[in-house]
């Protein structure tokens, strides 16, 4: 389900499909959490790969989120734009910031 809810998220904002595709629907849909002062966000290509980071406010308020959903969540996501290999690299609290790798 968490998933799907991605997908249909990842449509609302798509202008394009692939990983340019995928980096500006990001940065849309992670541009209306700015007024929140402790998260952060970015995303770039990395050797052929989309790389994002963030200071993610959300292991504070509703840990569960990370830990069961935030990577199907994401992976839906990319899917809208075609992009099917999705790997968390690192998520917080345990690293310094949550980092995805795409391609």
């Amino acid at each position: 389900m968490i998933e799907k809810m991605g997908y249909f998220l990842g449509r609302l904002v798509r202008s394009e499909d692939g990983l340019s595709g995928l980096k500006n629907g990001l940065e849309k849909f992670f541009d209306e959490l700015k007024e929140f002062r402790d998260f952060n966000f970015s995303a770039e290509f990395v050797n052929g790969k989309l790389v994002t980071r963030s200071g993610c406010p959300i292991h504070k308020y509703l840990k569960i989120w990370c830990d069961c959903c935030c990577l199907n969540f994401i992976k839906g996501f990319a899917r809208a734009y075609g992009v099917e290999d999705v790997k968390r690299i690192s998520k917080q609290p345990e690293e310094k910031e949550c980092v995805f790798e795409f391609r």
